[in-house]
């Protein structure tokens, strides 16, 4: 398995999510994200629509499309052709008839123009399909700034409003800091929707001295430099203090011991009691760690 495959696959076991249920929710064939992950592109489609497929699942995996788009091989062989053999040239006994057929072709043909009548009835026009029906579909949030996604896709931060085709859609509403919101709309007509999203239940911390003047602060912080999905539980009872997805400029801190899990290694910066110990690996890598 390639390096781009395994990044998929391993971002979408972390979220506990099935190839078939991805491939529902992006509307693709089941095949193609097989393809993805097995990096079998010569059975994929043409390279623009591949490369559109492959930033789609990583969007919806919460990756950054960039470096796994950097990934995906530019030049792929192309498919041998074969020659077809060369026409045989028909039997010499044959070649009597042909004058015959000829002559029967050329009095059909004109007996039928004779019978025709003098204004032959034009052709109909085919039926072009009509364009898909769209809808008004109005997001905003309490809190506002959230990421509203449709079908994987990003639509913006709320409040939004946007027009999009109409069908069954599935919404999804991310925030640092709250549970993500998703559900099913059956989108026939235009949509005001209000969502008041729940904030993730606090994590109560043993009572610590203030630190004296020049002492490091102690704990983690984790420092978003590009955006990353990330997980973090608590390390003693598992209890989940966050999962989500953060953008870059984003600060967030814990009380030690924790398990971190992120979907981007390159975008996040761990400082550990007051010292920085870098980025947690390679851009679009996942890596889970634990600090104590």
């Amino acid at each position: 398995m390639c390096e781009l495959g395994k990044r998929l696959k391993e971002a979408r076991e972390s979220r506990g999510l099935e190839l078939g249920k991805a491939a529902e929710a992006l509307k693709v064939r089941r095949a193609v994200l097989e393809a993805l992950e097995e990096c079998r592109f010569d059975e994929l489609p043409e390279p623009a629509l591949a490369r559109g497929y492959l930033k789609r699942y990583a969007q919806l995996l919460g990756l950054d499309p960039a470096p796994l788009l950097a990934l995906y091989p530019s030049n792929l062989p192309p498919e041998p052709t074969r020659t077809p053999p060369p026409p045989q040239p028909p039997p010499l006994r044959w070649f009597w008839l042909l004058p015959l057929a000829l002559l029967l072709a050329f009095g059909a043909w004109w007996a039928l123009r004779s019978a025709a009548p003098s204004q032959a009835t034009p052709p109909a026009t085919p039926s072009l399909p009509p364009p898909p029906q769209q809808v008004s579909l109005r997001v905003s949030t309490d809190p506002s700034g959230a990421r509203v996604y449709l079908d994987g896709f990003l639509l913006g931060q709320s409040p939004l409003e946007v027009r999009v085709e109409a069908g069954e859609r599935t919404l999804r509403v991310e925030a640092p800091g709250y549970r993500r919101h998703e559900q099913v709309l059956d989108l026939q007509t235009d949509r005001n929707l209000r969502l008041t999203l729940t904030p993730l239940p606090a994590n109560p911390s043993p009572t610590q001295p203030s630190p004296s003047p020049g002492t490091p602060p102690s704990g983690l912080l984790l420092r978003f430099e590009g955006t990353s999905w990330l997980r973090v539980a608590d390390g003693r009872t598992g209890q989940i203090l966050f999962e989500g997805t953060a953008g870059p400029g984003t600060q967030q801190s814990y009380p030690l011991p924790v398990n971190v899990r992120v979907g981007n290694a390159g975008a996040v910066r761990v400082i550990l009691n007051g010292r920085d110990l870098g980025v947690m690996g390679n851009p679009g890598q996942v890596v889970n760690r634990r600090f104590e």
